[in-house]
């Protein structure tokens, strides 16, 4: 399964998971109109003729009925929209909600160093930004999760359990599992289903409140009206209760459909990343030795279980288990596996290990060879070895001065102006003079200290500017939405300001653009639009393939046989004919990619293996045209890892 097909899937279990919880919310407002007639009948029934039937309670007190099952309706409905707008800033909420601690990007802990450096590597090798790094810090056992609408808002968290009981190689197979939840939709289902699934728990929740709140009564005492209150109280408050462990009933039935065996494919995805099973296997055979080590003890645990990469169950709670048995998995990834092995694993806290030796083949002068459609989508949302391989050697390539800049909230925002500034000396001169005036307005840094940055980004190796940049995402996220809106409209009019844009440099601006307006509104990638017909955006497909086709041919009927290439696949019935750019080509591509981000994940596919056929027809792809196919891919959502030389 590729990853347009996990995105399908996901939308096809975001509309399970609608189905599946209108039919629970019916069941609790049945459930909830069951105990209000049953208090009327007690309350007002006449002991000398009996009590009537439900049948007649329903038919003598329509309103009653219709008024129970409005505020229930409303009541769970309005919780879980509550509980939606509680998680709009994205993962770092759910991560902070279980007492989780960020980890600061110029952390010198060795072992927090050790899982960021991993982290950072993996956001490189998959061609997203680096999500924010939580460690729960009051959980002895081993556990990680990854929460968030998108791969810009993202957060991975992991329990302290975990930090000091695994070694880097289990550490990277557990990232890498939490790195397929984050690029396959399922981080975006997750929080979907912990929005929905709270406005179910909602009901319970408010019984053990109001009987939490009649033992306190109890003890300070009480009388009159207060004292005859108390017994309807507690018969709400106990009715309510009950009726609340139906929703929890629901709850795990709900989780339980809709997230069961996506953690098969999330190792499986992880031994891919790796090329080592041993990694996530031996993670989970720490876990699987102690079945308590996955347990999490804050009372948050039961509405995040779905998303944990291993959860403790009793009898009863097995059988509505989110996760397969974990010896199952374990199996999966090591068919030899005896269970009798567990007895010999022991715990013992974790010293940081060095990365492994790096053997990178180099890129050929000539450019990326031989791109084929099949692998750039093979490898979409699906990076493997040796783009992780490639992504460590990058990461370990970038200046430290860079790196430590790249970190730093401060200074992070200079470097991705640096990284947008014009080669031409001047434009360079007047983008300079642009950003001199926005430092004295709101400084981030001395100007000065902006002017020594850049000389340092000047110097970098193209092929590391993009690396850079997804690793001082962390840092950019430090700052207030308005900050970050202002950081946008600068990088858009710096751009602008080059009338010879090189296509690298829009990839560059592009992607920075998106990702940073996705921070600022981390739920606008997540709200569900109508899906377009690929006919309703032929102008769009047009510039597109326009702009590709003559990034990568110096003629014009190089050019137009690029583009008919592509536009053959993906339009073959009457593709719309070539035309030249216009100048303004940067305006017509922006909206463009906006409206085309629309379309449904397989017509995204096609749309993509036919940019490769524009990008790749004349045999040889530069690394302009690289980045910019990554940077098209990124404002699709659909993340493409660094494009590797056919030697790789």
């Amino acid at each position: 399964m590729n990853f347009f097909e996990h995105q399908q899937r996901a939308r096809q279990r975001t509309s399970l998971l609608v189905l599946l919880f209108i039919l629970a919310v019916l069941a609790i407002v049945v459930t909830v109109n069951a105990a209000v007639l049953a208090a009327l009948m007690f309350f007002s029934h006449d002991p000398y003729s009996g009590f009537p039937s439900f049948g007649e309670w329903y038919a003598t007190h329509p309103r009653a009925v219709l008024w129970t099952s409005l505020i229930t309706v409303g009541f769970v409905t309005g919780a879980s929209l509550y509980k939606m707008a509680t998680l709009a800033s994205g993962g770092a909420t759910v991560a902070r909600a279980l007492g989780g601690t960020l980890i600061e990007t110029g952390t010198r802990d060795p072992l927090r160093r050790q899982l960021l450096n991993v982290v950072e590597e993996m956001a490189i090798a998959s061609g997203v930004p680096a999500p924010d790094v939580y460690v729960l810090e009051a959980e002895p056992g081993i556990n990680a999760f990854a929460a968030g609408f998108s791969t810009s808002d993202a957060a991975i968290a992991v329990t302290r359990g975990t930090l000091e009981s695994l070694n880097r190689e289990e550490l990277q197979g557990v990232i890498a599992h939490e790195f397929s939840h984050v690029l396959n939709g399922d981080m975006r289902l997750n929080m979907r289903l912990l929005g929905a699934t709270f406005g179910i728990l909602v009901i319970g929740l408010t019984g053990r409140m109001i009987l939490n709140g009649l033992a306190r009564a109890n003890v300070r005492g009480g009388s009159g009206d207060s004292a005859k209150a108390v017994p309807i109280a507690l018969a709400a408050g106990v009715a309510l209760t009950v009726i609340g462990y139906l929703g929890v009933l629901f709850t795990r039935l709900i989780k339980a459909a809709v997230s069961r065996h996506r953690e098969f494919l999330a190792d499986a995805s992880a031994v891919q990343f790796t090329r080592n099973p041993h990694g996530i296997a031996s993670a989970l055979k720490k876990i699987a030795a102690w079945p308590l080590r996955a347990a999490i003890t804050r009372a948050e645990g039961e509405e995040i279980g779905h998303m944990l990469i291993a959860a403790h169950y009793d009898l009863y709670g097995a059988l509505f288990a989110t996760h397969p048995p974990i010896l199952e998995r374990i199996r999966t990834l090591e068919p030899g596996f005896d269970p009798e092995d567990l007895k010999h694993i022991r715990l013992a806290p974790m010293l940081p290990q060095p990365s492994p030796p790096i053997d990178v083949p180099p890129t050929p002068a000539g450019g990326v060879l031989a791109l084929l459609p099949f692998t750039v989508i093979a490898n979409i949302g699906n990076p493997g070895e040796a783009q992780l391989t490639a992504a460590m050697h990058q990461h370990a390539s970038i200046p430290p001065a860079l790196a430590e800049a790249a970190h730093s909230p401060q200074e992070a925002v200079a470097v991705v102006l640096a990284l947008v500034l014009s080669d031409a000396a001047a434009v360079r001169a007047r983008q300079l003079a642009r950003i001199r005036e926005r430092v004295r307005m709101a400084p981030p840094v001395t100007f000065e200290r902006f002017e020594a940055l850049a000389v340092h980004v000047a110097r970098l190796a193209a092929p590391l500017r993009l690396p850079l940049a997804e690793i001082a995402f962390p840092a950019l996220r430090r700052h207030p939405t308005d900050r970050l809106r202002a950081l946008i409209a600068l990088i858009d009019e710096l751009q602008r300001m080059d009338g010879e844009l090189s296509v690298l440099d829009y990839a560059l601006g592009r992607l920075l653009r998106v990702q940073l307006a996705e921070v600022t509104a981390p739920q606008a990638s997540a709200r569900r639009q109508p899906a377009p017909k690929l006919h309703s955006l032929r102008g769009e497909a047009q510039t597109l393939f326009a702009v590709i086709a003559q990034a990568g041919h110096e003629t014009e009927t190089g050019a137009h046989a690029a583009y008919d290439a592509g536009m053959r696949r993906l339009l073959p019935m009457n593709p719309p004919e070539y035309r030249p750019l216009p100048d303004n080509w940067l305006e017509a591509l922006d909206p463009a990619l906006t409206r085309l981000d629309r379309l449904p994940p397989l017509i995204k596919q096609q749309l993509i293996e036919a940019m490769v056929l524009t990008v790749a027809h004349d045999r040889q792809v530069t690394l302009g045209e690289a980045e910019l196919l990554r940077a098209i891919c990124a404002s699709l959502h659909c993340p493409l890892p660094p494009l590797l030389p056919a030697a790789a």
